[in-house]
């Protein structure tokens, strides 16, 4: 599942043309914090006209975060979240949503700030150990309130999170690795984290994160 260093790069970036060299970091734009507007910033990746628009996606009757997470990866590139033939929309939340149902896991109504809410309010944010599955929350600067959701798909390990999120380009798979959040890479060039366009700036993964929490 791991993704090859040809795939990562292929994505296209907002910045025009990539890092040469070792450093193999990525330039993917964070969505606006205010879901349900279509960017259109992909070109025949959206759904078709005329599919329905569900504000509940269906739960499976088991829950298996695999699944969730294969429905999740099977969006990469696409600015509208489609599943099943239903239009869910494209927010980040949209995203995650729809997925962890695909897994059995229903999530409470709102945007990223308020699961991240709902999960706080039960003591579950954290700012380590993540998990396949775990909702992954990022800010739009350095230590600002939650705007954004992605969804953790694995762990390298050498603790690189590695997460899929709904950016301003559509669906994209992200790295991040919290222990060194104001590095791009290591001594040795490989990176840690990946670099997103905010505003007028450019930022790691690892200096937005607000936290990790498993859904229930």
């Amino acid at each position: 599942m791991s993704p090859s260093r040809g795939s990562l790069l292929a994505l296209a970036l907002l910045v025009t043309g990539c890092a040469g060299g070792k450093l193999a970091a990525r330039r993917d734009p964070l969505p606006p914090p205010a879901p349900g507007i279509r960017t259109g910033s992909l070109t025949g990746a959206g759904p078709e006209t005329g599919l329905p628009r569900v504000r509940a996606p269906r739960v499976a009757t088991e829950v298996s975060i695999p699944r969730a997470l294969e429905a999740a990866a099977s969006l990469l590139g696409a600015s509208a979240i489609v599943i099943g033939g239903a239009d869910h929309g494209d927010g980040c939340d949209a995203l995650v949503r729809a997925a962890l149902a695909e897994g059995g896991v229903a999530l409470p109504d709102g945007d990223a700030s308020a699961l991240h809410a709902a999960a706080k309010a039960r003591g579950g944010v954290r700012r380590g150990n993540a998990r396949p599955g775990d909702l992954l929350f990022l800010s739009d600067r350095p230590g600002g309130p939650v705007e954004h959701v992605g969804l953790v798909e694995r762990v390298a390990d050498d603790g690189t999170v590695v997460f899929l999120h709904r950016t301003a380009r559509g669906v994209a798979r992200l790295r991040l690795t919290a222990s060194s959040p104001w590095k791009a890479r290591t001594e040795a060039g490989k990176a840690l984290n990946d670099v997103l366009v905010v505003g007028a700036g450019r930022v790691t993964t690892g200096r937005l994160l607000v936290g990790y929490a498993t859904p229930r």
